[in-house]
């Protein structure tokens, strides 16, 4: 059979690299080793396509604060990501601090730290992100999405407005949809197959240990308190494998180095503190491969360190794999590396 190159996979019968056991005609194999598709026929696993691995390759920082002046520096690490220094590739239409980022199997989205949304397409190299729209108000806290919906998460002064945009979005106002179970700015995202899921946070007098979750394609209602952080953090970088969500870092009376997990489809209990960054971190931004999460940036003493912490990380300390091209805070994560259409 010919082969093609897809840009994204999804509704796929095995995902797995050993040939699969018992199946039936016209089943579809996705092998995670060798990226090749193929279906079974008449005459056994046929080779159908091969998956374009390149949109994935990349995790992204985007703004954030240098201690002295706003920044609109996107830098850019290629996965696995195990040392050197991140690639400064592009900028942002304007600074932003504190914005939320989430990702769409060929675009990364910057949100808020005001109203305006930029958008970068894969494999983004070089040049200035495009501003697409805005938010339905000034926030930005946390961002998570679905395959088709990204989602921004309470933010500005305080607030629990969840806005939601329709990927691709390309120009336009994203539309208002719902709640989280309070106000909250200063959280984290994550995301699985089903739902988003905003950690942390704060309302400007308390941090919470709160997790919400929103099930997809939410488009009203009001977020469930689903459980809990092991304690009460704000500012933690989000990220996820497709099994597990993770908080890292954050603050409460102190800058924190704790690695949270959640089990999918998280809908209960308490997070389980399952490791260490390989130091005390806060305002750190989060993004993942399939294989991989990373913590990029803290303010405090302000650094630049990315850490890396191997899926489905269960104990330990996460490993100092290499630093962004300077020193940043505040600074949003997104990454090409969308589970809910590649993996799920």
């Amino acid at each position: 059979m010919p082969q093609e190159t897809y840009t994204h996979v999804r509704g796929f019968t095995f995902i797995q690299s050993t040939t699969p056991t018992s199946p039936e005609y016209l089943d579809t194999w996705y092998n995670t080793d060798t990226k090749i598709v193929k279906i079974y026929g008449c005459s056994g696993w046929e080779g159908f396509a091969t998956f374009k691995t390149g949109v994935y390759s990349y995790g992204y920082s985007m703004g954030g604060y240098d201690g002295s002046n706003y920044v609109s520096t996107i830098d850019r690490i290629t996965f696995p990501f195990n040392s050197g220094t991140a690639t400064h590739v592009g900028n942002l239409s304007e600074t932003k601090y504190r914005s939320a980022g989430c990702n769409s199997s060929n675009y990364g989205f910057c949100m808020g730290s005001g109203l305006t949304i930029d958008r970068i397409t894969f494999p983004f190299d070089s040049g200035t992100a495009s501003y697409v729209g805005n938010l339905s108000g000034t926030k930005g806290s946390s961002g998570c999405n679905s395959s088709n919906y990204g989602f921004c998460m309470g933010g500005g002064g305080g607030t629990s407005t969840i806005d939601r945009i329709t990927f691709p979005f390309d120009s336009g106002t994203a539309t208002y949809v719902g709640n989280l179970s309070g106000t909250r700015h200063s959280s984290a995202g994550c995301n699985c197959s089903n739902y988003g899921y905003c950690i942390g946070g704060e309302d400007g007098s308390n941090t919470f240990s709160i997790v919400d979750r929103i099930t997809f394609p939410f488009d009203s209602g009001t977020a469930s308190h689903v459980g809990n952080l092991s304690g009460t953090r704000r500012n933690s970088a989000g990220c996820n494998s497709s099994n597990y969500g993770y908080s890292m870092g954050g603050c409460s009376s102190g800058n924190s180095s704790i690695v949270d997990r959640i089990t999918f489809p998280f809908n209960s209990g308490i997070a389980t503190h399952v490791g260490n960054l390989s130091g005390t971190r806060d305002e750190n931004a989060g993004c993942n491969s399939s294989n991989y999460g990373y913590s990029m940036g803290s303010s405090g003493t302000i650094i630049s360190t990315i850490e890396r912490i191997a899926f489905p990380f269960n104990s330990g300390t996460a490993s100092h794999v290499g630093n962004l091209s300077g020193k940043r805070y505040g600074n949003a994560g997104c990454d090409g590396t969308d589970f809910v259409s590649l993996f799920n």
